[in-house]
């Protein structure tokens, strides 16, 4: 069983789209997530479950942003708190993931640098049937916690380029650079560009880049694709996930995603939606 944190992806353009909006705030948000996840060539299936809330220290201004990088323009330092849940079921094995996060993203006042830092919780628990004369179970692990750090610089508005750290981990072991900019161009268009690689000797996957671009129709809507390609250290052949996403506010306050990820093994339709207050 493989299996990978997916991207976010695809969409229909028949979002309705508002019309410029008037300078509006927000300082908290909740998002909610629901991806299908179909095995490829196998009888496994699955789904993923997901829930975050962020509280920023001060009110967003999207102002002549697009509405969903409007806190990213503003480097706005903030807390945020995730939820979620995979589960896998084949020929009546069923296989739980849990996880849960806390962690905060800080922008230093009048300076380019950013730090950030937080936990990643996670826990298994596999179920199995009764067969012949094997009786069934349940097997699970306790909350394994891991703490990290990322330490960035954000030098000209829309661009931040940072690392992240993870506990007990030395950075000759294993090591990642990561960059988004967001591109304003004519009236209310802009383009989001983001990438990542990460180099490891302790894992299985041994070198891993994404990318990703969403173009911005205008402050509302935006289409968007990506992959994720990953080699590993082994003789199997690397791996590439392809991905595209949609998203559009109908209101500054509320908003709707819908993501297709097509992979060597597996694919995924996740559909979310977010509220801000």
């Amino acid at each position: 069983m493989k299996i990978k944190l997916l991207p976010t992806i695809i969409a229909a353009a028949g979002f309705l789209t508002a019309p410029f909006a008037l300078s509006a705030t927000y300082q908290s948000e909740i998002s909610a997530a629901y991806a299908d996840i179909d095995v490829s060539n196998d009888s496994e299936e699955g789904y993923f479950v997901g829930l975050e809330g962020t509280y920023y220290f001060s009110p967003v201004d999207t102002k002549n942003h697009p509405l969903a990088e409007a806190a990213f323009i503003e480097k706005a330092s903030n807390l945020y708190i995730g939820l979620g849940n995979f589960e896998f079921k084949e020929a009546g094995d069923r296989l739980d993931i849990y996880q849960r996060s806390i962690g905060v993203d800080f922008y230093i006042p009048n300076t380019m640098f950013y730090l950030g830092a937080g936990v990643n919780e996670i826990k298994s628990k596999y179920t199995w049937p009764a067969e012949g004369n094997f009786a069934g179970g349940t097997d699970s692990s306790k909350w394994d916690s891991t703490w990290f750090v990322k330490a960035g610089v954000a030098p000209v508005t829309g661009l931040l380029v940072w690392t992240e750290f993870t506990e007990d981990i030395d950075v000759s072991d294993q090591w990642n650079i990561n960059g988004k900019y967001v591109i304003p161009l004519s009236g209310e268009q802009a383009l989001n560009i983001e990438a990542s690689y990460e180099k490891s000797d302790i894992s299985y996957a041994e070198d891993t880049i994404t990318g990703t671009v969403d173009y911005y129709l205008d402050r509302n809507l935006s289409l968007g694709a990506g992959f994720v390609n990953v080699s590993y250290n082994s003789d199997e052949d690397s791996t590439t996930d392809y991905f595209v996403r949609a998203r559009n506010f109908f209101t500054d306050n509320i908003s709707a995603e819908l993501t297709y990820t097509d992979g060597d093994y597996e694919s995924s339709l996740m559909l979310g939606g977010t509220i801000r207050f």
